[in-house]
């Protein structure tokens, strides 16, 4: 039993050490990449004549030193692809809307270069042993060159785990050709001929006759089933990272940040309040005053809140096209690591749409490429008190899910409703999470000490335990009457779930773990990203987005917003938008079916439009009322 499992150990063993010793190379300054390639050249040129050297022979030690041999000389491709000496033609990121074959020609010159290394390194290898008695080296080399291109074509085609954080900074192009989803097409037939390799190559080391082919065969079988754990380890939901956890250790720390993720319904009020935040956190003296980014998703290709946030001392960064879990670059783990990147923020401040899957997003920002960088996580979402009863009816679940995952609720609108209704909203929101804070506000105004307790460290999934500090932010100047509520005694309910990241207690029935901008594979969830069209939900939610090429007549835009208010045009949760009247420009709205217009500062190379989100929208009766609020049409 010896003469296999020592050969078994022995393969498992070179495998993940070398695997994780190209990891922490890969992770170094950049600077050293030279010498660990040229140490890798010259193991390379040392393999290939150490396999010519042991393929006449057919001893146990022979077999040995043969598989260390092809082993690492296949180390001299990983390393020269993953320190970018050679990849490919093209080294930036496939466009947004590219896919197809084009997306997937894209994709192979990424890497052109090095397949015809490899394939040049297999030449001479094949060619240097020709006609050898021990061909373990040569195998071996063709058993990872397998392995490689299998795993590549399925995280090209869609994998749930894509494993990104062993991605080097200099690479992070190549997560444009990775998707995430369930499985793919060419999974089963990966698994189907790697066993049926493996079993073999496991039989005909069972009925050996010599310990050179009982430790050969066993050599090729165990890369076999390495083959197929790895498949496995990108669909199923195993921590296959840990493996080489301790390879991340040459990465240099990014920058720690605290996030903030201001949540709530169509309407709630979020970029009102995010507008006052922003002031607060503004406010702040220079000398600790904390470098700010905000992250904002609009439902609609046609984007308003990120011009609404600009100029208010942080860096805006839009995520259009819908939900959060659809965002820009196909990934919003991707799209925060570069903004991380890029501007070394101390604080992220996330507006997801009104729609968005909450879970969903707290479960990115949990994934290991970012969490050990995030010290805190606070959820503060926003409650439109005159809307929420007739909201909550229609979508309880959506509802629940975002009062049972937050950090804070605030009940805004409280001017809108009566003092019983507000308690109402309130005991409400209670029932369905018990350990929430709750505040009520009027106009999203809130004082800077409530976020001192609103901070709330999540568990860093990489240490065993983890304590993070929150300091009080400074007060604010301009702060609005708000009331603190007591925490109301919990209502009989049934015990809410867990509040842990993976929460999905809303209605929304397909994973969005999978799901992308184009080529979403959800049967509920259509994109349909081109101008004028409609960009459904799975809460049933569809948008319209226009633009507003004149300058328009006062009285026609609130004529449009009244009538758009009372129903005219569908049902329309939520309108939004900027335009051009006389010499300035306005910011309309509808929210809680009531309109709104007020005077917006904009900046030189802004772009008046409008999107309006609800069900069963009348495209071409908004896109006509809203060209007919023209100082020219209105006037005739």
């Amino acid at each position: 039993m010896s003469n296999y499992i020592i050969p078994g150990l022995f393969a498992l063993f070179v495998w993940w050490f070398s695997t994780g010793a190209i990891i922490f190379l890969d992770g170094l300054p950049r600077p050293t990449f030279k010498w660990s390639m040229l140490g890798a050249t010259t193991v390379f040129a040392i393999c290939v004549i150490g396999l010519v050297k042991v393929s006449s022979e057919q001893t146990v030690a022979a077999a040995y030193w043969a598989f260390g041999f092809g082993l690492f000389a296949w180390g001299w491709q990983e390393i020269s692809f993953y320190m970018g000496f050679v990849t490919g033609p093209r080294t930036a990121s496939c466009p947004e809307n590219c896919k197809g074959w084009k997306h997937f020609g894209h994709a192979i010159q990424t890497s052109l270069w090095h397949e015809l290394a490899i394939i040049g390194s297999a030449a001479i290898i094949v060619a240097s042993t020709w006609g050898q008695p021990n061909q373990i080296g040569v195998w071996t080399f063709m058993v990872l060159w397998w392995m490689h291109q299998s795993a590549k074509l399925n995280v090209f085609l869609g994998v749930r785990n894509l494993n990104e954080e062993f991605l080097p900074e200099h690479l992070n192009f190549l997560k444009s050709f990775l998707k995430r989803k369930p499985m793919n097409l060419l999974f089963p037939f990966s698994i189907t001929i790697s066993t049926v390799i493996g079993t073999i190559m496991f039989e005909h080391a069972g009925r050996a006759t010599t310990g050179f082919a009982r430790a050969g065969d066993t050599f090729i079988g165990v890369m076999m089933a390495l083959a197929i754990l790895e498949h496995w380890f990108l669909v199923l939901p195993l921590p296959a990272g840990k493996l080489w956890k301790w390879g991340l250790k040459s990465r240099k720390p990014a920058h720690a940040f605290d996030v903030e993720i201001v949540a709530g319904f169509l309407g709630a009020g979020k970029t009102t309040f995010m507008r006052r935040r922003l002031d607060m956190l503004s406010n702040i003296p220079v000398e600790t005053r904390e470098k700010t980014v905000v992250l904002v998703n609009d439902f609609s290709t046609v984007g308003i809140d990120g011009s609404l946030l600009r100029g208010q001392g942080a860096d805006v960064v839009e995520l259009p096209n819908g939900c959060i879990c659809c965002t820009l670059k196909n990934d919003l783990a991707s799209q925060l690591e570069e903004v991380v990147g890029k501007f070394a923020p101390d604080r992220v401040l996330i507006e997801p749409s009104g729609v968005a899957d909450l879970a969903s997003l707290i479960g990115v920002l949990e994934r290991p490429a970012i969490a050990p960088f995030k010290r805190s996580l606070s959820v503060i979402t926003m409650i439109d008190a005159s809307a929420f009863l007739g909201d909550f009816a229609e979508m309880q679940g959506h509802f629940t899910a975002q009062a049972r995952l937050a950090s804070l609720l605030i009940v805004n609108k409280t001017d809108l409703v009566s003092a019983a209704e507000r308690d109402l909203v309130e005991e409400t929101l209670q029932r369905l999470n018990p350990d929430v804070r709750i505040i009520t506000a009027r106009y999203g105004s809130v004082p800077a000490d409530v976020f001192a307790a609103t901070t709330k460290p999540r568990k860093d999934p990489t240490a065993a335990d983890d304590e993070r500090a929150t300091t009080p932010a400074p007060a604010v100047r301009h702060v609005q009457e708000y009331e603190v509520r007591p925490a109301l005694a919990p209502m009989p309910a049934p015990q809410p779930a867990a509040r842990a990241p993976h929460v999905h207690d809303d209605d929304h029935a397909h994973d969005h773990a999978g799901c992308t901008d184009t080529g979403c594979d959800h049967p509920d969830h259509h994109h349909d990203h081109d101008h004028d069209h409609a960009h459904q939900d799975a809460l049933g939610f569809s948008s319209w987005a226009g633009t507003l090429d004149t300058i328009c007549d006062a009285d026609a835009l609130r004529h449009v917003l009244d009538a758009a208010a009372a129903g005219s045009f569908g049902s329309i949760a939520r309108l939004k938008g900027l335009a051009r009247i006389g010499r300035g420009w306005v910011q309309f709205d509808i929210a809680g079916h009531r309109a709104s217009m007020g005077a917006f500062a904009a900046p030189a190379d802004e772009e008046p439009r409008v999107i309006a989100i609800g069900r069963n929208l009348d495209e071409a009766g908004l896109a006509a009322a809203f060209a007919g609020c023209s100082m020219r049409l209105a006037a005739e």
